[in-house]
């Protein structure tokens, strides 16, 4: 699984850092990026808050068709890291 890309996202859902690390990923401008970020934060929030085991920690993975997202929350919940990733090859 290659990885395409990391975002750093910070409490308030404003978009911290953005990096991309290979071809393939469309261009964005950075007002996209900013709300594409801060519409991520939203869906992390909502999700953390229906989690029917109390925990809050919200989505974990984003799976479709050609992409993978993987949230990671730092231990303080100040900052979400979002990593684009290819999918697995199914074989």
């Amino acid at each position: 699984m290659a990885v395409f890309g990391l975002w750093v996202i910070n409490k308030a859902g404003g978009l911290v850092y953005q990096r991309n690390f290979g071809e393939g990923l469309p261009t964005l401008t950075s007002n996209e990026y900013l709300v594409l970020a801060g519409t991520l934060h939203g869906i992390h929030a909502i999700t953390s808050r229906l989690s029917p085991t109390g925990s809050s920690s919200g989505a974990q993975v984003i799976e479709g068709e050609t992409f993978k997202m993987t949230i990671l929350l730092t231990a303080t919940g100040s900052t979400v890291f979002l990593i684009r990733c290819s999918p697995p090859t199914l074989t």
